[in-house]
């Protein structure tokens, strides 16, 4: 297919518009700069987009000589979108509501029964959609869409959940189709760890880090790749799903029904499954509050001097250092964002998975690797489904490349 006039046009506004979303408050110059396109088309894109209310202009550089350049920046009431992460193993699920500059103006924690089966959690998921627009004030019109990071396998150029292990009758759920029906706003799905390490970008890392990998901490673990700027999705967007690579086949049954998986070694599930076979060979009870340790209450357990938690976090750590090793080998990025809680910075637990994964690196390597703990609140989880609702407000033209 050639590039036509209209597909070209629409490629300059999509990247002019992601530059100022990124960059933002920006001169005309600067955008030039920046996205390599002329001139005279910049003024165009600008006054098309300041005429549809998308930009704004507000306050001036100070001049070097002749008049002042205009700064240029979204319009924060342009449009809005919601944003929810659903965390299954605790049966819950954040959502917020962002504006068009990504900043959140609504926010709820909710959760989940127990027993809640693929059919209750869609339900409810709708129900509480409805109400964060409702209590917001926004109108649908102003509604960019929705997005939702999601754990398990997903068909995200589909729409498709294609299958939550810890869920009842979770299976192949159309997830697009089902809230797109509802609220006739575009809805967009991804791996919930893609949109974590998507977050963390967005909001605390220096725009000169292009290249990293985004280690999550959730009851599974998983990672999302960047290289130069971009998110590496893969085929259907499970990219990174080092939960489950075998590092052990002869080792402990995994939760997809296999052996030896990261996850059934390292994860928030597996230390809590450990804890409580150990607990029960030792006698020692289980309050009913505890039946779901975050890595985090683990290493205060821990700090508190209980030594199976000791026992358990270090296990926990070499395993996540052996794959981080074996990620930094296999894809040569040295610059590791450890997601999840940023209060476990200077843990035992984390310097145990530095020394791993630097004991296991190539010759050459362990001094140049920066593994380094994300400042991701929990409360900020959704802003990542948020912010690429945003970066979709124009849909990325598919250019040809033909000669």
């Amino acid at each position: 297919m050639k590039n036509t006039t209209r597909v070209l046009k629409e490629a300059n506004k999509y990247l002019i518009m992601q530059t100022i979303l990124q960059y933002q408050p920006l001169t005309i110059e600067e955008i030039v700069r920046r996205t390599m396109v002329s001139r005279p088309t910049v003024l165009e894109v600008i006054k098309e987009l300041q005429e549809n209310n998308y930009i704004i202009k507000e306050g001036q550089v100070k001049s070097t000589g002749g008049r002042p350049a205009d700064l240029i920046l979204i319009n924060a009431e342009a449009c809005y979108a919601i944003g929810v992460d659903l965390e299954f193993a605790i049966h819950t699920a954040r959502l917020a509501v962002t504006n068009a500059a990504r900043k959140i103006v609504g926010s709820k924690e909710i959760h989940f029964e127990d027993d809640a089966d693929a059919e209750m959690i869609m339900k409810s998921l709708i129900d509480e959609i409805d109400s964060m627009v409702r209590q917001t004030g926004i109108s649908m019109d102003q509604l960019a869409g929705i997005g939702l990071g999601l754990p398990g396998n997903v068909d995200e150029p589909n729409g498709i959940s294609i299958h939550i292990e810890r869920i009842r009758n979770w299976d192949d759920i159309h997830v697009r189709d089902i809230l797109e029906e509802k609220f006739h706003v575009p809805v967009y799905i991804k791996n919930d760890v893609h949109l974590l390490a998507e977050a963390e970008r967005e909001k605390y890392m220096s725009s000169d880090i292009q290249d990293f990998l985004y280690i999550g901490l959730r009851s599974g673990i998983g990672s999302a790749i960047f290289y130069h700027g971009h998110a590496l999705d893969g085929r259907q967007g499970n990219a990174g799903f080092i939960g489950h690579t075998t590092v052990n086949p002869e080792g402990p049954l995994c939760s997809c029904g296999r052996h030896g998986c990261l996850d059934a070694f390292a994860s928030e599930i597996a230390m809590n499954k450990e804890y409580k076979a150990r607990c029960i060979k030792a006698g020692t009870y289980i309050a009913e509050e505890e039946r779901h340790r975050t890595v985090l209450d683990f290493i205060d357990k821990a700090e508190k001097g209980e030594e199976i938690s000791c026992q358990i976090l270090k296990q926990s750590a070499f395993y996540i250092g052996i794959a981080v090793a074996n990620m930094i080998k296999t894809l040569e990025v040295t610059t590791v964002i450890i997601g999840g809680y940023p209060q476990i910075k200077d843990s035992e637990f984390i310097k145990e998975i530095k020394e791993t994964a630097r004991q296991y690196m190539m010759r050459g390597y362990e001094n140049e690797i920066d593994i380094r703990v994300g400042s991701l609140k929990q409360e900020e989880y959704p802003l990542g489904a948020c912010c690429h609702v945003l970066s979709n407000i124009f849909e990325k033209p598919k250019l040809s490349l033909k000669v």
